[in-house]
C-alpha cells in the first residue's frame, strides 16, 4: 500500500503517522504565564536536535479549532520553559495534565506534583522528575493556524537536573530512569525491553 497524504483525511493522518512513528519520549513542560501562573503538559513530539550546542525540540500541534495551545503562548511570551522526563512511576499524572484546562487552572496542583523553580531561567519544572531540562527558546517554525498543524519548537538547553541516584558520570542509568514513552492511540510504552547489537 502506497498512501498519498494529500488524500488522507486529518485524523486518519495524524493516525498513521503516530502509529509509525514509535515509542515517541514525553516532554513533561513547564511554563509561566504572564500573570506567572504556571503551566504544565505533556508532548510526545520531542528530541535532541543538537549536542553542540545543546538543544532540543518539541512540537506543539494546534488545538481542533486551529488556536494555539496554552504551553506555545506562554513560551513565546517568556522565551523559557522546562522539560521533564516522565517516569514510571509519574505517568498516571502526566497523563492528568494533558487534559484541555481553563487559562487560570494550575495543572502541578490538579497533579498533585511539585512545582519548583528553574535555577537558571524564570520557569518552573516537576520536581519529582528524575531529569529536567531547563530551556532557552531558540526558534520556533510555524506551520500554520489550522487543525493539527505543528509549531516546532527549537531550545538552548542551559541547565540539565539529574538525580543524584540515576547516573555514574557522565551516564544515566536508563532502568533507574525508568522512562515511559507514548505509543500509538491510548497505549504507552516503557524502555525496560532492552537488548545489545553486536557489530
Amino acid at each position: 500500500m502506497i498512501i498519498d497524504t494529500k488524500d488522507v483525511k486529518n485524523e486518519e493522518l495524524y493516525k498513521l503517522l503516530i502509529g509509525s512513528v514509535l515509542p515517541r519520549p514525553i516532554a513533561w513542560v513547564g511554563t509561566l504565564d504572564k500573570k506567572g501562573i504556571p503551566n504544565l503538559a505533556p508532548f510526545s513530539f520531542f528530541n535532541i536536535a543538537s549536542v553542540n550546542p545543546p538543544v532540543v525540540s518539541i512540537s506543539i500541534l494546534n488545538k481542533l479549532d486551529g488556536v494555539k495551545k496554552d504551553t506555545l503562548i506562554n513560551i513565546q511570551n517568556t522565551e523559557v520553559f522546562s522539560i521533564s522526563i516522565v517516569s514510571y512511576d509519574l505517568v498516571e499524572k502526566m497523563a492528568i495534565t494533558g487534559k484541555d484546562y481553563e487559562l487560570d487552572v494550575d495543572e502541578f496542583k490538579v497533579a498533585g506534583v511539585s512545582c519548583l523553580p528553574c535555577k537558571k531561567i524564570a520557569s518552573v519544572y516537576v520536581g519529582e522528575s528524575k531529569v529536567t531540562f531547563e530551556c532557552r527558546l531558540h526558534s520556533i517554525v510555524d506551520f500554520g493556524d489550522v487543525e493539527k498543524a505543528g509549531n516546532l519548537v527549537l531550545a538552548n538547553v542551559v541547565a540539565i537536573h539529574v538525580h543524584d541516584n540515576i547516573i555514574e558520570w557522565p551516564n544515566i542509568d536508563m532502568l533507574k530512569l525508568d522512562a515511559v514513552a507514548r505509543a500509538s492511540g491510548p497505549y504507552y510504552s516503557t524502555i525496560r525491553d532492552k537488548f545489545l547489537i553486536n557489530n
